[in-house]
């Protein structure tokens, strides 16, 4: 029996179990009408979003089962009904559904679950076991993650927390594939063929301790696993079997290197201010020495008068660049209450590439790379490299401040907040700060389970960044938008 059989056999077993027991069902969600449109003309911006969200439990003796279901609506455009007959606009995301074992000094869970690892409370560098949404990557919590099919482990020794998690699977991260409004792009988006599969097993592990005193808790990890974004791995370059013709342009391939990250945090707690702080050192490596493979493009005709048919082109050369590199990324939180009570929380985030090894040559042939302007005479492999776990705004920036500012008024009916977060990396011809988004929030609790939302949001780029348009705050500044919500909580 395979693992992940082994995994739906136990889940299954433990879901009976829950339900044939006496115990309490519980029920919670929202349900969120919004509307967001651009500052600049007024348009709709057109990105999916989740308009409802139901999550439930029900409670045991000792085994508790969780799931949660969201309903993601996506803006059906005007040429919509030429290309489908299908009337549905809605998505069902089935983002939870696991079982807890509780005893006296561990907890047990089993099946498609989120963790959450780290002590700051978003852009951790260690919070890697779930994957990321980058749908919702300006989101908070878990509603930027999603699930993956898991067992984990809590188990208590005293003032120690020992947490295990184990995963038969490797997980991606929901990337924004261009064909909507979404600001964030990758530089280049691989056809499915271009991917190079892992080869070896891959599955991830992690263990984490946690240290806690009344003053400060003290944090250490370690996760194994594999890449959440692909990389650039190398070309192929194919000749025409028929006339032994070498291809002009070279062929991609891309995968996902395998990633040992090990991380480090604190949290100190007093009456006055609290300081949160995560680092991860991370060591990724391509396990793949040899990216040769059969001709995996379109099959070329053969004419008529030889035959007809068609034939695959033959491998001529291989190119693998097999990378190495250490990275580093660190995140520190610091929390007080401002005079007036104004809660005041404050990010730093920085991702610094330490080491970097690779074969230095690629082919002397056109590499179609979009985003790149590619010089085999002045380029290396290093200018593709782009980090594959960690923080997600690392695509982004290098360093970057998060600044958050709020106040409740009239007996917490409103609460008015301030969030902004900046590019503190330094680039050529530009003095002082080359890119910012800031967001300025209004929530008005109509009754304890309804609210209103009016939110304004403005990123800011600068022309003269060396990248220009592909600078991404630049392509950012077209999301700049005013949002209203209608949400209701039960």
């Amino acid at each position: 029996m395979t693992r992940i059989k082994r995994i739906l056999f136990i889940t299954t077993n433990l879901f009976t179990i829950t339900f044939a027991n006496n115990s309490s069902f519980f029920v919670s969600g929202y349900v969120d009408y919004s509307y967001i449109s651009r500052l600049s003309d007024g348009s709709v911006i057109d990105i999916p979003y989740r308009m409802a969200s139901l999550n439930f439990e029900k409670r045991g003796k000792n085994i508790d089962l969780k799931g949660s279901f969201a309903l993601e609506y996506h803006l059906r455009d005007d040429s919509y009904f030429l290309e489908s007959s299908n009337p549905q606009d809605f998505i069902l995301d089935f983002r939870e559904l696991y079982a807890t074992y509780i005893s006296s000094n561990f907890e047990f869970r089993i099946g498609r679950q989120i963790q959450a690892w780290g002590n700051v409370d978003e852009n951790s560098p260690v919070d890697n076991v779930s994957p990321i949404d980058y749908y919702y990557m300006f989101f908070s919590g878990t509603d930027r993650k999603m699930a993956s099919l898991s067992t984990a482990m809590d188990i208590y020794f005293g003032n120690l927390k020992l947490s295990t998690v184990f995963s038969p699977l490797h997980s991606t991260n929901r990337l924004p594939l261009g064909d909507d409004d979404f600001p964030v792009e990758l530089p280049v988006y691989p056809e499915p063929w271009e991917i190079f599969p892992i080869s070896s097993n891959p599955h991830e592990i992690g263990v984490r301790g946690v240290w806690s005193t009344n003053l400060f808790d003290i944090s250490a990890s370690y996760f194994s696993g594999y890449d959440r974004i692909f990389n650039f791995k190398g070309a192929n370059v194919y000749r025409t079997k028929a006339t032994g013709q070498i291809k002009e342009s070279a062929d991609l391939v891309f995968g996902y290197r395998k990633t040992n990250i090990f991380g480090f945090g604190f949290t100190f707690i007093n009456d006055y201010f609290n300081i949160r702080f995560d680092a991860g050192l991370f060591n990724t490596i391509d396990m793949d020495k040899s990216i040769e493979r059969d001709y995996p493009g379109t099959p070329v005709a053969i004419h008529p008068a030889l035959g007809g048919g068609f034939q695959y082109d033959s491998l001529a050369f291989s190119y693998p660049i097999q990378e190495e590199a250490t990275y580093m990324q660190s995140t520190i939180q610091f929390e007080i209450e401002l005079p007036f009570q104004i809660n005041l929380i404050a990010q730093y985030f920085e991702h610094h590439l330490s080491n970097y090894s690779a074969v230095d040559t690629l082919p002397d042939v056109t590499i179609d790379i979009p985003g790149f302007e590619y010089d085999p005479e002045e380029m290396s492999p290093q200018d593709f490299f782009i980090p594959g776990m960690g923080v997600p705004i690392a695509i982004l920036t290098d360093k970057a401040t998060f600044i958050s500012l709020g106040k409740n008024l009239f007996d917490d009916q409103f609460n008015i907040s301030f969030t902004s977060m900046i590019d503190l990396a330094k680039y050529q011809y530009i003095n002082g700060i080359a890119g910012n988004l800031l967001e300025y929030k209004l929530t008005y609790s109509i009754e304890q389970n309804l609210k209103c939302i009016l939110a304004l949001t403005k990123v800011n780029g600068n022309k003269n960044h060396p990248d220009q348009d592909n600078y991404q705050f630049n392509r950012m500044e077209n999301f700049s938008h005013g949002r209203i919500e209608i949400k209701y909580f039960f």
